[in-house]
């Protein structure tokens, strides 16, 4: 702990504080913000004679990590002293938080080499190598934060979280079971650690433990914000209680303690100005599209969205790009304006969007650690919105507009979410587009996939978080009740699939009516998808690629309808292909529904014979109608910005047909 008591970072506690609570002074700069006065030229690390560090009390751990509030001040105290471990991780921080990675690592390694390397260093590099998904060193990082802690109870508590973050990752789910469970006995009324340890004994398929940790998650509802929010000690990752519970007011809540952590509080909403927009050329109002997360980038600007924007009337919108993706621009999207934002900061990115006079800023990747919605907290656009990447509410006060359809966001769910609901009249999704195939891969046969050749096969590709207790006991019904047939699931780790055979086993079934596929790459699973007579969607967390990949390959889905956007989600699709018989009200009516048609061959071959002439010509798929339904929706925002009103639900409405 000495060695995080340096004086520079000391002296410039009470200075920082007091003088700069701004999110970055680039930022304020630009906007006529004045600097704090050891920003200005004056002499660094002056501070007046009660700020000194001799005068201080010794601060904790968790009370260092947050003395240096912005990154110019933190890199000027580490600039002053490459020995001060707290100014080195705290710039490494606020680095991070900026979306700049690879200079943390510099950073880091700029500590001088005389000074030990302790636990809040090696969990920056955790931190940091997990966003570059390097999870093996990231791994191995967190261990070195967590053997050297110590006393320190909030930087342990850190450290077990991070290793458990990545253990999960690298699908090692027992000992990143351990992690949460050690992390969430340590602080029970921190949301991180309750959130953690539910998923990571899913993850484990611990259906036992399972139900006491959700039962503490939801406890955490009732109590203060601030200790639900102590010691947050990794970012919080909502999306994980998807496949855990259909509770979308408990998803609202902790999407909102996620953005606080992430982000704060954002910039205010501004009052609408009506006219002042008056940079548009031609008439023209301009559409940014935020194509962010090094990961995720490539899918948002996938074949079926950027047709989508190409389609746009361009007499009438002007497209702006800001995309973190590795590749080029799409072709279809040659006519945008495209920013390569891959290195850009937040701060960076923002002065970008606002020098572009950006009206309406569409997010398309939604929350995690390569976000982009820190962009989204400075308001650089008047309407924001979120949209394709976002499997619920974002929390965040700063978005303006969540985009859905009439299924997975009826307007009488308001309630579930920050954001005003915007519904498109079809699927919230466009259809997806089939990938080139210069050859496609022949199609197995049943007895290559390890299949029999005549009794009915129900298939579930999904991880194992997804398969709840309750979701498996209701397959066990369906296969008890249609003798011969097999469930056909993705192969999950060796201890996972110990787990599920037991568990067919205790509910007095053959294991070996459990067929396991391996993972292959995405053409090779595309052609042995037909072997399967009906897909089994799982609950709460609808598996919608899954159900989109086994709909376009012509094989039913069978689907549970929730209460939330994640739980909507395959009803919505099935609603699409008009086949709204494969949508269930509960588990009893799933289960009723599978053996019916696993009995029924008529009936079975009657929905396979509707779903091979709808699939060529649902509405969903015509690009053309999507696109103006989109282009409509998003231009009802502005006009209503234009006007001087405030966001407001949007209900469905067809755009007019174009001459």
């Amino acid at each position: 702990m000495d060695a995080l008591r340096s004086t520079p970072a000391a002296a410039a506690i009470s200075t920082a504080t007091a003088s700069h609570r701004a999110a970055s002074i680039s930022g304020a700069e630009a906007h006529g913000v004045q600097r704090p006065a050891m920003l200005r030229g004056e002499v660094p690390g002056q501070a007046p004679a009660q700020a000194r560090a001799h005068d201080h009390p010794p601060l904790s751990a968790t009370a260092l990590r947050l003395a240096l509030p912005t990154l110019l001040l933190a890199r000027q105290a580490f600039d002053l002293n490459r020995r001060d471990t707290v100014a080195c991780v705290r710039t490494a921080e606020l680095l991070l938080a900026q979306h700049r990675p690879t200079e943390v690592l510099d950073c880091l390694d700029l500590l001088d080499a005389s000074v030990e390397r302790g636990a809040a260093w090696h969990l920056a590099r955790a931190s940091t190598l997990s966003a570059l998904r390097d999870d093996r060193q990231a791994v191995r990082e967190a261990k070195a934060a967590v053997a050297k802690a110590g006393p320190d109870a909030a930087l342990h508590q850190r450290a077990l979280l991070q290793l458990g973050q990545g253990l999960t990752r690298l699908q090692e789910h027992a000992e990143a079971a351990w992690c949460h469970q050690m992390a969430r006995d340590a602080q029970p009324q921190a949301a991180d650690a309750a959130l953690a340890a539910a998923f990571g004994r899913a993850s484990d398929l611990d259906w036992e433990a399972l139900p006491a940790h959700l039962d503490r998650l939801l406890a955490g509802m009732a109590q203060s914000p601030a200790a639900a929010q102590w010691p947050l000690a990794v970012p919080l990752d909502p999306s994980q209680l998807i496949p855990l519970l259909d509770h979308p007011l408990l998803q609202r809540w902790l999407a909102a303690l996620a953005c606080q952590q992430r982000h704060g509080t954002g910039a205010a909403r501004e009052k609408p100005k009506p006219g002042t927009r008056d940079h548009r050329r031609q008439g023209k109002w301009r559409l940014g599209i935020l194509a962010g997360g090094r990961d995720r980038s490539e899918a948002a600007l996938e074949p079926s969205v950027s047709a989508l924007f190409d389609a746009f009337d361009r007499t009438q919108v002007e497209l702006y790009v800001y995309s973190d993706a590795r590749s080029g621009h799409p072709p279809a999207l040659a006519a945008a304006h495209w920013h390569d934002s891959r290195h850009a900061s937040t701060d960076d990115l923002v002065g970008v969007i606002r020098g572009d006079r950006i009206d309406l800023l569409l997010d398309l990747t939604g929350p995690g650690d390569d976000s982009r919605l820190g962009v989204l907290a400075q308001r650089p656009a008047p309407v924001q919105v979120a949209w394709l990447g976002h499997a619920g509410t974002t929390g965040a006060p700063w978005v303006d507009y969540l985009i859905g359809d009439p299924v997975v966001t009826p307007l009488d769910a308001q309630a579930q979410f920050s954001e005003c609901i915007a519904q498109l009249p079809g699927c919230h999704r466009p259809a997806d587009l089939p990938p080139p195939e210069p050859q496609a891969p022949a199609p197995p046969r049943r007895a290559d996939c390890g299949l029999p050749d005549t009794a009915p096969v129900l298939a579930s590709f999904n991880p194992p978080e997804r398969i709840t207790a309750a979701q498996f006991r209701a397959w066990c019904q369906i296969l008890s009740a249609v003798p011969g047939a097999v469930l056909w699931l993705l192969a999950p780790a060796a201890d996972a699939r110990r787990k599920l055979r037991a568990s067919l086993a205790r509910a007095g079934l053959d294991p070996a009516r459990l067929v396991f596929a391996p993972k292959v790459a995405p053409q090779a699973h595309l052609a042995r998808l037909p072997l399967a007579d009906l897909v089994l969607d799982c609950f709460p967390g609808n598996a919608e690629t899954a159900a989109r990949n086994a709909l376009g390959t012509g094989v039913p889905v069978l689907t549970r309808l929730g209460q939330g956007f994640a739980a909507r989600r395959t009803a919505s699709l099935l609603a699409a292909f008009r086949l709204p018989a494969l949508v269930c009200a509960d588990a009893e009516h799933y289960v009723r529904t599978a053996v019916h048609l696993l009995r029924d061959a008529d009936a079975m071959a009657q929905l396979k014979a509707w779903l091979a002439s709808v699939r060529s010509h649902a509405p969903h798929l015509d690009a053309a109608r999507s696109a103006r339904d989109l282009e409509h929706l998003l231009a009802r925002m502005v006009a209503r910005h234009d006007a001087g009103l405030p966001p407001t639900p949007l209900a469905a409405e067809p755009a007019p047909r174009r001459d």
